[in-house]
C-alpha cells in the first residue's frame, strides 16, 4: 500500500521520536524504548507509524487483548483515514504527545 495521507518526512519524524526512527531504520537497540511507549497506547491516540518505507501520522483504531493471535501482546491497528493496518509485532507505533 502506498500512503498519501499523513505521510511525513524523516526530519519531521525525528522531531517526534529519535528512538522510533532509529528502530524503524533497523537499529534494534532502540526496541526497549519503543516497546515501553507502545505498551501505553490507547484507542484514539495519535501515533507515528512506519510502514512500507514511509513515516505516517495515524490514530490507534483498535486494541484487542482477547484474540488467539495476541500471544505476545495485544493486536493493535492504526488508521490514517486512508488505510488501516496492524502495527503489533514488527513495526509498532510511537505515541504522539
Amino acid at each position: 500500500m502506498k500512503f498519501t495521507q499523513g505521510v511525513i518526512g524523516r526530519k519531521e519524524a525525528l522531531k517526534i521520536s529519535k528512538d522510533y526512527v532509529a528502530f524503524a531504520e533497523g537499529d534494534h537497540d532502540s526496541l526497549d524504548k519503543v516497546l515501553e511507549s507502545f505498551d501505553k497506547l490507547k484507542k484514539g491516540q495519535r501515533v507515528l507509524a512506519y510502514s512500507n518505507g514511509q513515516f505516517v501520522l495515524a490514530k490507534v483504531s483498535s486494541i484487542n487483548h482477547n484474540d488467539f493471535r495476541a500471544v505476545d501482546g495485544p493486536i493493535v491497528r492504526v488508521s490514517n483515514g486512508e488505510f488501516s493496518w496492524r502495527v503489533d509485532g514488527n513495526e509498532y507505533a510511537y505515541p504522539i504527545k
